[in-house]
């Protein structure tokens, strides 16, 4: 009776694989059907006479089978649940205000910065050469859709090539899917000109994460009084994905942003609109200082203590001064 329980289970085995490549294949003659049967008897044959009395497999017949089973498993594709028929776990990040906004449990330190940034150079580009500025200065390039820092890598999603409201989280090191945040409710703000209406829609720019904070960016790319109320940095707790805080508008319309020490660092400026350079406070979004630039600033990049700004028509560097050491 063990036996014969063995045999049966392996001889579905067998016959469920032999099948399913089967059906796989859009031309099934009658060879291919005799072929099958061939094999399948012939492995009949070798399980039967590899049974000891015991009535168990031996490890090498074994082994196959749960090789056939385990396969099964580690060629199976594992997509977002957000991309899965009739399954969403889309997070709904919550917008709490078109101004600053903070949960109650944050007090602002009212500490200042913990360095200064010393301008070393200021040289006007070629506006088109940005590719030559990452190279020349042996910086990574940015990609705006795809993001790694040292634990997640970040995928932006969207209706279309210009917009950008979802968030896929990957463990950066296994590549296991984590969640997904739609940021749908930053998307339009409640104060626009109609007939720019096409041009207002918010994104997301950037993306990095600092201990159990992840922090972005979101704009659009038009006019300040086309739509005032843009240009936000928003701190989310990854733990539960609350709003931790958010900035006032205005801070951020850069294509990145850097972190040094405890201060985010990053661009907002436009067309006959003022230019700068903000730091902002990671633990309450409060800004700090502004320094002023020349134009819009696309890139900001920190590498050996040298901040490397790029804008519209002026590259800068900015040497980061620790207060501990410069005083």
């Amino acid at each position: 009776m063990i036996k014969r329980i063995c045999f049966t289970m392996v001889i579905t085995i067998i016959m469920t694989i032999t099948l399913t490549a089967c059906s796989h294949s859009e031309d099934i003659t009658e060879s291919d059907i005799i072929l099958n049967k061939e094999i399948i008897s012939e492995k009949e044959d070798k399980t039967l006479s590899s049974i000891d009395e015991t009535g168990i497999l031996p490890d090498d017949i074994a082994d196959e089978t749960d090789t056939f089973q385990n396969n099964d498993i580690i060629n199976e594709e594992v997509l977002p649940p957000s991309e899965q028929e009739n399954e969403s776990t889309d997070i709904m990040i919550e917008n709490p205000s078109e101004s600053y906004y903070c949960i109650d449990s944050i007090e602002s330190s009212g500490e200042n910065n913990s360095f200064i940034l010393e301008k070393l150079t200021e040289e006007k580009n070629n506006i088109t050469d940005t590719e030559k500025w990452f190279e020349d200065n042996e910086l990574e390039t940015i990609d705006s859709n795809v993001i790694e820092d040292e634990r997640y890598r970040y995928e932006l999603e969207g209706d279309d090539g210009s917009s950008k409201y979802l968030l896929h989280i990957y463990d950066k090191v296994s590549g296991n899917y984590l969640k997904t945040l739609d940021f749908s409710q930053y998307r339009y703000a409640s104060e626009y000109r109609e007939e720019d209406y096409d041009f207002i829609e918010q994104r997301i720019w950037w993306v990095q994460s600092e201990g159990d904070t992840l922090y972005v960016s979101i704009s659009h790319n038009t006019y300040t009084n086309s739509c005032p109320n843009h240009g936000y940095i928003v701190a989310i707790d990854l733990d539960d994905s609350s709003v931790i805080w958010k900035t006032d508008p205005g801070i951020t319309n850069s294509r990145n942003f850097a972190i040094i020490d405890n201060t985010i660092v990053c661009g907002y400026g436009f067309t006959d609109e003022p230019d700068y350079i903000n730091l902002v406070n990671m633990d309450d979004g409060t800004l700090i200082e502004q320094i002023d630039i020349n134009s819009k600033a696309d890139y900001i990049i920190c590498k050996d203590d040298i901040l490397y700004v790029r804008t519209y028509n002026t590259n800068y560097t900015f040497q980061v001064c620790r207060l501990v050491i410069c005083k």
